[in-house]
């Protein structure tokens, strides 16, 4: 990498560059225009300096070693045309409510049969515990 390129930004204080020349081969660092790397240097201090409403992070030891947590929380401010919605948000979307359905039917029918076994009466009317009765029984 040509010395000049790094005191020209170092002059400048500019930390983001100086730690990206750091990080990166003298060969690759020297191919650098001064337009890509205002370019770089735009887009990273951007995704950086985004604040978040809520900024949760959590550090969980977990026998000998650690595990983190984090929890972001902030307004979208991608535009529409560059989030990336398939098929596939749509089809997840589908196969979440119907395991949603089938656990809420699940659980709703241990619940009766737990009414049942204890002799708790749920349903007084005589025609409900009928309908249910030969419901329960079809299966």
């Amino acid at each position: 990498m040509p010395r000049n390129r790094l005191t020209k930004y170092s002059s400048k204080n500019d930390t983001f560059l100086q730690q990206f020349f750091i990080c990166i081969p003298p060969q690759v660092a020297a191919t650098f225009t001064d337009a890509q790397l205002t370019e770089l240097q735009k887009v990273f201090k951007e995704r950086v300096s985004k604040r978040h409403a809520v900024d949760i992070r959590l550090s969980i030891p977990f026998i000998k070693k650690r595990f983190y947590l984090v929890f972001l929380l902030g307004k979208e401010k991608k535009l529409k045309q560059n989030r990336k919605e398939t098929i596939f948000t749509h089809v997840n979307s589908i196969l979440l409510i119907r395991y949603c359905l089938v656990l809420i039917t699940f659980l709703l029918s241990a619940l009766y049969i737990v009414e049942m076994v204890l002799g708790i009466n749920t349903f007084p009317k005589k025609e409900i515990q009928e309908f249910v009765k030969y419901f329960m029984g079809s299966f």
